[in-house]
């Protein structure tokens, strides 16, 4: 299973998805059970025959479903009616409704899972290629909203690519604890399975390749909840990046704009007005995933050794983040890939203080003569004058006294030079670019792994 296009994303959580993971599990039980002589092999083989989505009949089951209430009992119902008299007497033998579907949820959630992190792949490459593309067109670093010091672009590109690299990491290491076998018939104890309990956990967890917990119990929910809460940072950690370009792409910056189609209209009475979109989308969508830090929160709240209410809670939540985490992701890449980079804008920019960017230059340049408090007054106060008096700043800074015994015309017009001064912004995009452009190979290749083994 490579990746799968966006609009197909949501069928994974589809009722006929969903109704086939379960089957996979009943089948798969059984085979481990017939391994461990629990039931007879072939009771066991025709079984796994009859667990098959083909023999499916969605009416009977919804039929039934309408009189049971219970989905696990109404697809039992089913594969025991397909089954011979001896074979159907070990059908979902021993488990409880939530061992299939949760075991038949991760299997899904894995599924979703990976797709998500082709598409995060995707975006460490994009972020790459700007990156590398960008790291050396210089443009104004702003703090507190005022012009700070020069940088790049490819620089601020860099920011967003380690912030995303981070998250990579996140995802990855939550993989131990969202893909899980919780197995242990019907509070957890292997009550039905007695001394083979462990054993039947082992084979079943390897048949799917999950991982096992200690305590199997139904109400782990914590593990569902964290990756809640992480895609719900990661929304919340891309909308600020969305709003960022957003900035870039006001009137009086112009820095950054979207690649629109001709046609394209801002307001319907405003006819000058061309209103940037897919970052607008992309914000709303990064929004909305932020908000469910608080289902992650609520689902917490789970009683005793059983909660069927948070049970349903759980499930609706899952089928709503993981589409929705590949959709953000998708649109991000969407995002990465439609912003034209105005060149011109960003060096006239850089521009507007008129030279008085570079003041920090000057400063760590006579430092070391005059020490470093010494040098700062200096630079304040010329700066001061040149704002109040309307000064050439090189000029004021060539009519200083403790300056000129330091520095040299030439020297100056060197160091307040706007496109030379940016630090190590060249170097460090670079090297993030081929960071990411690893590390976005080094993903793809590990999740193709885990499609080898997966169910």
């Amino acid at each position: 299973m490579k990746k799968i296009p966006i609009e197909k994303i949501k069928e994974i959580f589809s009722k006929k998805n969903i109704l086939s993971s379960y089957l996979l599990v009943e089948k798969e039980m059984a085979l481990a059970q017939s391994e461990l002589k629990i039931i007879p092999k072939k009771s066991a083989i025709e079984i796994s025959k009859k667990c098959n989505i083909k023999y499916f009949n969605l009416k009977f089951f919804e039929k039934d479903l309408k009189k049971t209430k219970a989905p696990i009992v109404s697809l039992v119902n089913f594969i025991v009616k397909l089954c011979s008299e001896e074979s159907k007497k070990y059908v979902h033998y021993g488990a409880t409704t939530q061992n299939i579907t949760q075991a038949g949820s991760a299997l899904l959630m894995r599924k979703s899972h990976i797709q998500a992190m082709y598409r995060m792949s995707d975006c460490l490459k994009t972020l790459s290629k700007l990156s590398f593309k960008f790291s050396n067109q210089p443009m104004i670093a702003r703090t507190n909203g005022q012009h700070g010091m020069p940088m790049t672009f490819g620089f601020k590109i860099s920011e967003w690519t380690e912030e995303i690299l981070r998250f990579e990491e996140r995802f990855e290491e939550i993989e131990k604890r969202l893909f899980i076998l919780v197995f242990g018939g019907a509070v957890g104890a292997m009550h039905s399975f007695k001394n083979k309990g462990e054993s039947l956990y082992k084979n079943l967890a390897d048949r799917l390749n999950l991982q096992r917990v200690e305590v199997p119990s139904r109400v782990i929910i914590d593990n569902i909840a964290e990756y809640t809460f992480l895609c719900s940072h990661l929304a919340a950690a891309l909308s600020n990046i969305g709003r960022e370009l957003n900035f870039y792409m006001r009137d009086e910056i112009q820095e950054i704009s979207e690649n629109l189609p001709e046609g394209t209209v801002g307001s319907s009475t405003m006819p000058q007005k061309i209103n940037p979109k897919y970052v607008y989308t992309f914000v709303a969508l990064a929004e909305d995933l932020a908000s469910y830090t608080s289902r992650g929160n609520a689902m917490m709240s789970i009683q005793n050794e059983g909660d069927l209410a948070m049970n349903q809670f759980q499930k609706q939540t899952i089928q709503e983040i993981f589409p929705k985490l590949n959709i953000l992701l998708e649109e991000f890449n969407n995002l990465l890939n439609v912003i034209r980079i105005n060149r011109k804008k960003m060096n006239d920019n850089l521009e507007i203080t008129k030279g008085l960017i570079n003041s920090e230059n000057i400063v760590m340049s006579i430092a070391p003569i005059l020490g470093k408090q010494k040098a700062y007054k200096i630079l304040h106060e010329i700066v001061d004058e040149v704002r109040l008096k309307n000064k050439n700043y090189q000029e004021a800074l060539n009519s200083n006294k403790d300056i000129k015994k330091i520095l040299s015309r030439k020297k100056i017009i060197e160091l307040t030079d706007s496109k030379k001064n940016i630090g190590n912004s060249r170097k460090v995009s670079l090297k993030m670019s081929k960071i990411a452009e690893h590390r976005s190979s080094k993903l793809c290749s590990r999740l193709n792994k885990i499609n080898q083994v997966t169910k």
